[in-house]
């Protein structure tokens, strides 16, 4: 067997091995029990991919939207990852992957109690296979690699589950989050009612049983004012980071500590497309748009929540206390957008406030009409932001501010008609009563 001297000289060694087929290194690593974690297998298709992904001619049929996701793209999970390779149909270098998954392994030796034996059956093989002649699919890959596979204890989808922040989120969609607990086989629901609240609050705390009855016994504000206060920010209006937390409780993962990451990733790795990356990035962070993105997608989420507000599972009395927070959080972030955007794109988009002049007679209805204000925004946004879902799900939103307001206002004539009835009949009383025997009298 050739006796490496140096990391190095493994390393332009492994150049070599890359004609060994993948599933030949497979089975001989079944051979020594040797499992790869699923942080592993990430790390080595980000790293595989990021050539196609940043490569000029495709970074140009992306759109403004993905272009900002892409910024975050060294945290991508797998899930992630793998979207990109299916949505653009990407060419997955399979010998530039199996040279960083050897040359890992070689840095890793020690970590991964890999014998010498290992390295001898691995040199006799590449004297079987002399050229790469291995064309495969990444599909074709992972079903091949996943006998190998497993998810560390602590980690979802490839990322430690305390690194499942809101800057981490800002590359996913509400539909991206939904498949990914589908791929868990989690279904994620736009809004949870007060018993799994209560659940999920005595899983994160370890409560035990009285002081879980404490909890049944207070409101859904109040609930989510304790958490927040324990230092746990959930609501039952599941935004980015509550659906997350709402995966980790459904696969019962409060209970799980993860380990660190304990590879070492310091391996040849192509360098040529870091440029072009880099200067994308930094095209991207010279113009105000990747914020206004940001603020667009946050005021989605907020949208989508909204729009389930009527949802049966939901107790009269969880409605009630819920409604006024949602109209807090609705109006503030959809301002924003819209003043950021029509300092952008024109002028003067949004002053357009003719229903204010129609009916200037109290100030419930002004406030009616800041709520309808939202009805300009898909007109400002950029139809290639929204994807198809966040534009049924906006529409859903305004319809439903609009029906609002028309209630309201039936609802005012509809209390004047009485009024000014019951100030009639009682005026027709009094006359008979009092003035009707004076005259006739």
């Amino acid at each position: 067997m050739v006796k490496f001297k140096s990391k190095e000289e493994f390393f332009d060694f492994s150049k070599l091995l890359v004609a060994i087929p993948i599933n030949e290194i497979v089975r001989l690593l079944e051979k020594f029990d040797v499992r790869i974690p699923l942080y592993v297998h990430r790390f080595l298709v980000k790293e595989t991919i990021r050539t196609e992904v940043f490569s000029e001619k495709l970074y140009n049929d992306y759109t403004d939207e993905q272009k900002y996701r892409l910024r975050g793209y060294d945290n991508f999970s797998i899930f992630l990852l793998e979207k990109m390779i299916s949505d653009y149909n990407l060419n997955f270098d399979v010998a530039k992957y199996k040279e960083m998954l050897l040359n890992l392994i070689y840095l890793n030796k020690e970590a991964l109690v890999i014998k010498d034996n290992f390295f001898a059956d691995l040199e006799q093989l590449q004297h079987s296979y002399a050229v790469d002649m291995e064309t495969l699919s990444y599909h074709g890959v992972r079903e091949i690699m996943d006998r190998i596979l497993y998810e560390q204890n602590g980690f979802l989808d490839g990322i430690e589950i305390s690194e499942w922040d809101d800057e981490l989120l800002t590359s996913y969609t509400l539909g991206d989050l939904r498949a990914l607990g589908t791929k868990y086989g989690v279904k994620i629901p736009r809004r949870i009612n007060k018993t799994t609240l209560v659940e999920m609050l005595t899983h994160k705390f370890r409560l035990s049983d009285d002081e879980k009855e404490l909890l049944e016994i207070r409101s859904v504000l109040d609930l989510e004012i304790y958490a927040k206060e324990n230092g746990f920010k959930i609501s039952i209006d599941l935004k980015k980071t509550d659906m997350i937390e709402f995966i980790k409780y459904s696969l019962g993962m409060y209970d799980h500590y993860p380990k660190d990451d304990f590879f070492d990733y310091h391996i040849p790795l192509a360098s040529d497309e870091e440029v072009v990356e880099e200067d994308i990035i930094e095209e991207k962070e010279d113009t105000v748009y990747t914020e206004e993105i940001h603020d667009e997608v946050e005021t989605l989420s907020v949208e989508e929540i909204i729009e389930e507000e009527t949802a049966s599972e939901m107790t009269e009395e969880e409605t009630v206390e819920e409604e006024p927070v949602e109209e807090v959080t609705e109006e503030e972030p959809v301002e924003e957008v819209i003043e950021e955007e029509s300092t952008k794109e024109e002028p003067e988009p949004i002053v357009k406030e003719e229903p204010v002049e129609e009916e200037p007679e109290a100030v419930v209805e002004q406030e009616v009409e800041e709520e309808i204000m939202p009805e300009e925004e898909p007109k400002l946004a950029d139809a290639s932001i929204l994807s198809p879902e966040e534009k049924e799900l906006l529409d859903e939103k305004i319809n439903l501010i609009i029906k609002k307001y028309y209630k309201k206002r039936h609802r005012r004539i509809a209390i004047s008609i009485i009024v000014i009835i019951l100030i009639l009949a009682v005026g027709g009383w009094a006359f008979y009563t009092y003035l009707w025997p004076l005259i006739t009298g």
